[in-house]
């Protein structure tokens, strides 16, 4: 399955409310409670119809050693094909917990080996399989990010899952489908939102020569953290060249060189928009293109770039650019 968006691990920026994990802030713990709403979102696939996951509850884990349980009065099952474009789907609306600092968040699945019933994926043929979390029943889904809940006011948390980069269906496991999330934890009162208009017959033009059509141009558009980033592939390995945050192909339906993208849930501060006619060349985890490489090594110049460098998401705001 190809990512449309697809993220890079959950490592991303320490602002806003997370400051408090991050080494700063003062709502830590004396006694007061604040309330958490957790939400989910996703980008969309093209492999699959629904893709389900069956929540029972949730674990937090405080600063100061405690384990928060929130369960679940009764299974929610949700379809997170549905939850695209900006949509999310809330798994817990104004809990109350202790106040402070916190460690990780657990996500508790219903999501076992050759189970029928609970987790599943259906693909755009009709067929469906189970879909099994390796190690579900036991740690979740697990995302070690710190945050913190102030007294007396309530924290909103999103959770982006990437599906495309989460799912597989390795050999020799039929009929299951294994998901191993990659997943991004971000405060909704710290993201803005990017729109990118991606001019296809002038990113022709730049990259595969004067003359080229729109249709011979495989578009990709890719959003890396920090400003002035040289770009690289998504081969989950950070030492060659960045790992996008998020990227995705831009399609041209054969009429419209000129394509809106819009990107949802960007937390806060200076990001590198780079989009390539190669995105055909970049398989998931694997090095297809090397920005180091000399020629005659493996990913030399298998990928090519126009960059726009220093693009600043702001709280709540949305934020244009043009590329090229």
């Amino acid at each position: 399955m190809r990512s449309s968006w697809r993220v890079a691990g959950i490592a991303v920026l320490c602002t806003g409310i997370f400051a408090g994990g991050c080494g700063g802030g003062d709502a830590s713990s004396s006694g007061g409670m604040g309330k958490l709403s957790v939400s989910l979102t996703d980008a969309p696939v093209d492999s699959a119809t629904e893709v389900v996951v069956a929540f029972s509850g949730i674990e937090l884990h405080h600063a100061d050693g405690k384990t928060i349980s929130i369960d679940f009065s009764s299974t929610k099952t949700i379809d997170l094909i549905k939850l695209q474009n900006g949509v999310t789907n809330a798994l817990t609306d104004g809990a109350e917990v202790p106040a402070g600092d916190y460690d990780w968040m657990r996500l508790k699945v219903l999501a076992d080996k050759n189970t029928q019933g609970q987790s599943y994926i259906k693909l755009t043929s009709g067929a469906q399989y189970p879909l099994w979390i390796p190690s579900g029943a036991e740690t979740g889904l697990k995302l070690v990010r710190p945050f913190t809940v102030a007294q007396g006011s309530t924290t909103r948390l999103i959770i982006d899952f990437d599906l495309r980069k989460s799912i597989t269906a390795p050999p020799g496991q039929d009929p299951n489908y294994i998901m191993r999330p990659a997943l991004r934890l971000i405060d909704q009162l710290q993201v803005g939102k990017l729109t990118a208009n991606v001019d296809l017959a002038a990113l022709a033009t730049a990259q595969l020569g004067a003359g080229a059509a729109p249709a011979s141009c495989k578009a990709g558009l890719y959003v890396f953290a920090g400003a002035n980033v040289v770009p690289d592939d998504q081969d989950g390995d950070g030492t060659n060249g960045a790992v996008p945050v998020l990227y995705q192909p831009v399609a041209y339906d054969g009429v419209n060189a000129q394509v809106p993208v819009t990107i949802d849930f960007l937390e806060v501060g200076p990001y590198t928009v780079a989009a390539t006619c190669n995105f055909d060349v970049d398989a998931a985890d694997t090095d297809d293109y090397d920005p180091n490489a000399a020629q005659g090594q493996p990913g030399y110049q298998t990928m090519h770039w126009t960059v726009v460098g220093n693009v600043s998401i702001t709280a709540n705001t949305t934020t244009a650019v043009g590329v090229p």
